[in-house]
C-alpha cells in the first residue's frame, strides 16, 4: 500500500510549495508514480501550489551575522564591505571588481553540484566568458564524498580564486547572501527551493535552473530591452552544461 497515494485519495486538497511544481507533479517524471491521481485532483480544481516565504531573519537591514547592515539608501557601500570581509575570511583574494559566485546547498548531483564544478575552469580561464576571468567562486555544502573532493580540488588548483567549503555553518551562510554578487542555484529539481529569495533580499543575483520554485519567484532576464526593469535574476532552460554557460555569459 501506497501511504502517500492513500492520503492524496482521501484529501480534499492538495498543495505543493510552489505554483510550478503543482504543474510538474501531474507529469510522469515529476509525479514519481503518483501523476495520473494527481492530474485528477488537479482537473477537478482541487490541486494548487502557494509559494513559500523566508523568514524576517533575513533581512540585511538587522542581520547580526553580518558584518555591516544595510538598506537601500546604503546598499552599495555594504554590499562591498560585506564582500570585503567574506573574501578576507575565506582566503580569497580581496578584489572588489571580481565577479564573486555563491553557492550553498547539499552536495549532490539533484543540486547542480556537477554543473558548478564543470564551469568553474571556464569561469577563472575563458577571457571572453564576459567577466574577463576576474571571477572568484564559493562552494559551502556537505553531502556526497565525490563533490566534496571536488570542491577541495577545486580550491588547492586555484588558491585565493575559490573557495570549498566542506560542511555547513548557517552564519556563513548569511554573509554569503551579504557578500556574494551572484548565487548559483542550477538544481535538476526544486519544489520550492529558499536560497534564491535569500539572495534577492539582500541584493545578490539568483542564477537558477528553470524549474520548480524556482520558476516561480526568479523573474528572468530573458531580454534585456524587455525586461530589465522586472527581472530579478537568471533562468535557464535544460539542465546542461552549455545552457549553464550560455546564462553565465550573459
Amino acid at each position: 500500500m501506497n501511504l502517500m497515494s492513500a492520503a492524496i485519495l482521501a484529501s480534499d486538497r492538495v498543495l505543493t510549495v510552489s505554483p510550478n511544481y503543482a504543474v510538474e507533479v501531474q507529469s510522469p517524471e515529476g509525479g514519481q508514480g503518483l501523476h495520473e491521481i494527481l492530474t485528477e485532483k488537479g482537473r477537478q480544481l482541487r490541486m494548487a501550489g502557494i509559494l513559500n516565504g523566508i523568514a524576517d531573519e533575513w533581512d540585511p537591514r538587522t542581520d547580526p551575522h553580518i558584518p555591516r547592515n544595510y538598506g537601500l539608501s546604503d546598499f552599495l557601500e555594504g554590499k562591498m564591505h560585506c564582500k570585503s570581509d567574506l573574501q578576507r575570511s575565506l582566503g580569497l583574494h580581496e578584489d572588489p571588481g571580481a565577479a564573486l559566485f555563491g553557492f550553498c546547498g547539499r552536495l549532490c548531483f539533484q543540486k547542480g553540484v556537477h554543473l558548478i564544478t564543470q564551469v568553474i575552469p571556464w569561469l577563472l580561464t575563458y577571457e571572453n566568458s564576459g567577466v574577463l576571468g576576474r571571477v572568484q567562486v564559493i562552494l559551502m555544502g556537505k553531502g556526497d564524498d565525490m563533490y566534496a573532493s571536488q570542491l577541495s580540488n577545486a580550491e588547492n588548483t586555484n588558491r585565493g580564486r575559490v573557495c570549498g567549503y566542506v560542511g555547513f555553518d548557517p552564519k556563513v551562510e548569511h554573509r554569503m547572501m551579504a557578500g556574494c554578487d551572484f548565487l548559483l542555484m542550477p538544481s535538476q529539481y526544486e519544489p520550492c527551493g529558499l536560497p534564491q529569495m535569500y539572495a534577492q533580499a539582500y541584493g545578490t543575483v539568483p542564477v537558477v535552473h528553470e524549474t520548480g520554485g524556482l520558476k516561480d519567484s526568479v523573474l528572468g532576464l530573458w531580454d534585456e530591452e524587455r525586461d530589465r526593469r522586472t527581472a530579478t535574476g537568471f533562468l535557464f532552460s535544460g539542465f546542461e552544461e552549455n545552457n549553464f554557460k550560455e546564462r553565465l555569459y550573459q
